[in-house]
């Protein structure tokens, strides 16, 4: 990789690791909401960290990572599952924001496991991506430490 590609790269990795922390909340929010009463207020919480941290790192990874894994690799081919992950990482988010938007403070039993259920499907998304990147265009950055970093969770 050339100079200014390891440099990004590296930069995006830094990110990578810091919205870490983030995705394990996801489960930690979800795992919240087994039983009554049923408090939205974290969701809230953590809808707009998402859109605030996750969501811009993410745009950043498709819009400057990406292309140097092309660069790198030799083809586009190459970057397409994770193109089309950044792709539900949005849609998955935009699901629970239109859900939330929809609820009062005090939801039926119902509404709370469909948002209990997309914060699960978000997780499962957002720990398979991040696994596909440690695996994938992170592992080609230089003195970076290859395949899956534990998290903490389980």
């Amino acid at each position: 990789m050339a100079a200014a590609d390891v440099r990004v790269a590296r930069r995006l990795y830094a990110q990578h690791r810091d919205v870490r922390p983030l995705v394990e909340q996801v489960r930690t929010v979800a795992d919240g909401l087994s039983g009554p009463p049923y408090d939205l207020r974290p969701v809230r919480v953590l809808l707009a960290q998402l859109e605030a941290q996750l969501l811009p790192h993410e745009r950043a990874e498709e819009a400057e990572l990406l292309p140097i894994m092309v660069r790198a690799l030799g083809g586009a081919e190459a970057a397409g599952g994770l193109s089309r992950t950044h792709a539900e990482i949005e849609h998955q988010v935009s699901r629970l924001r239109r859900s939330l938007a929809d609820l009062s403070d005090r939801p039926e039993p119902e509404d709370v496991v469909d948002v209990r259920r997309l914060l699960y499907g978000l997780y499962a998304v957002l720990r398979l991506h991040n696994a596909q990147e440690e695996e994938g265009p992170f592992s080609l950055i230089p003195d970076v430490p290859a395949g899956p970093v534990p998290t903490g969770g389980g």
